[in-house]
């Protein structure tokens, strides 16, 4: 009888779990590991193509998750299968609770073998050495050019040294923490645009030259009021173009090909990428660093897409250029509902994504729908 009931306990373990792992798969048979939080809507910066110049308008507080909220959604999708997770926001580092909220991730949920942040940087340098002892291991940040003129017009603040600090500060502390040999730990995130930025690009990947930092180019997305519009719009194969030099173009005086802020073409090589990865990844010999280029509109990678987001005010989002959202925050603030009841409810919206770019087609499907939130309070 004994032997019995633990084979029973067994099974019924073993079906929770069956049942778990069903519940963040899409009926594409994309099962979903990655869960990203956003934190805060709120921002220190107002980067042009993440809100309009006003801002945006905030939840009230009582209407955002808590940290005991956060920690009881990770326990469900870590059940899941979820064992990367990534703090976001509007600015993840503005709220006060970020380090016991990562410590409690870190400690309670062993199996998430990743916990990152998305952050533009500006009081980074010092909250980083306790972020790290909080179980921090990676970090993204958010940086459009190295011009100061160009960082106060894009973020429509100033900062540019300081996040430049920041950048070089994560470098060394990460590579004291983790090791100088892992690569990947400190990303940058580029998000380019024609007439813009997209004559920086070789000086970004020069970044890459002495630091174990990687640099990713983010084509421009469209989003809530964002501006986005084609002429503005830089594809990957055109930045492949501005950093390598096209043979096509050579020695016509092509500022953009022959010679960039004094940088002549760079040798850019291909590298391996994961499998569920976002980016495409190349190198130039002799760097420390990788570059990456997101080509979420000219090249999706909807088809291996294994990431779902938390809005900051707890609503479900399983594809970033969606709509539809599913309160996760009033269902959990519901008395009668059960974990039960929660998990089925997180299945029903995975089960309903769309194959590819929340069922928009296009880049311009994308923005002439002009029905998903500012890019600020869905979560960087």
């Amino acid at each position: 009888p004994a032997e019995s009931s633990s084979s029973k306990s067994h099974l019924a373990a073993s079906s929770t779990t069956h049942a778990r792992e069903a519940m963040l798969t899409d009926a594409y048979e994309r099962h979903h590991t990655y869960l990203r939080i956003s934190l805060s809507e709120r921002c220190n910066l107002r980067c042009r193509y993440c809100m309009p110049p006003e801002g945006v308008p905030l939840s009230p507080k009582e209407e955002t998750l808590s940290d005991e909220e956060i920690l009881k959604l990770v326990g469900l999708f870590v059940e899941g299968g979820v064992d990367k997770i990534r703090l976001t926001g509007g600015e993840p580092l503005l709220r006060s609770t970020l380090p016991s909220l990562m410590s409690s991730i870190s400690t309670q949920y062993p199996s998430i073998n990743s916990v990152g942040i998305t952050t533009n940087g500006l009081t980074l340098s010092r909250q980083l050495p306790t972020l790290l002892d909080s179980g921090l291991t990676h970090a993204n940040i958010s940086l459009d050019t190295l011009n100061d003129a160009k960082f106060t017009d894009i973020t429509r603040r100033k900062g540019l040294k300081t996040v430049l600090k920041a950048i070089d500060d994560a470098v060394e502390q990460f590579g004291d923490r983790y090791g100088h040999d892992t690569p990947g730990r400190v990303k940058i995130n580029c998000v380019v645009m024609n007439g813009f930025n997209d004559a920086e690009l070789r000086q970004f990947v020069m970044l890459t030259k002495h630091r174990k930092v990687d640099v990713r180019f983010i084509e421009w997305m469209p989003f809530n009021d964002n501006g986005w519009n084609k002429g503005r719009f830089l594809s990957y194969k055109d930045m492949l173009e501005r950093i390598r030099g096209s043979p096509d173009k050579k020695g016509e005086g092509n500022r953009d090909v022959d010679n960039t802020d004094g940088i002549g073409p760079l040798d850019l090589q291909r590298q391996s990428d994961g499998p569920n990865d976002t980016t495409k990844w190349w190198s130039v010999p002799g760097h420390q660093g990788r570059v990456g280029f997101i080509t979420s509109m000219s090249n999706n990678f909807c088809g291996t897409c294994n990431r779902l987001r938390i809005t900051a005010d707890g609503q479900l989002k399983v594809c970033l250029f969606g709509s539809r959202e599913v309160s996760l925050r009033d269902a959990m603030r519901d008395p009668a509902t059960t974990r039960e009841d929660l998990a089925l409810l997180v299945g029903a919206a995975v089960g309903r994504k769309t194959f590819a770019l929340g069922g928009h087609g296009s880049a311009e499907g994308i923005r002439k729908a002009n029905d998903n939130r500012p890019m600020t309070l869905i979560g960087g």
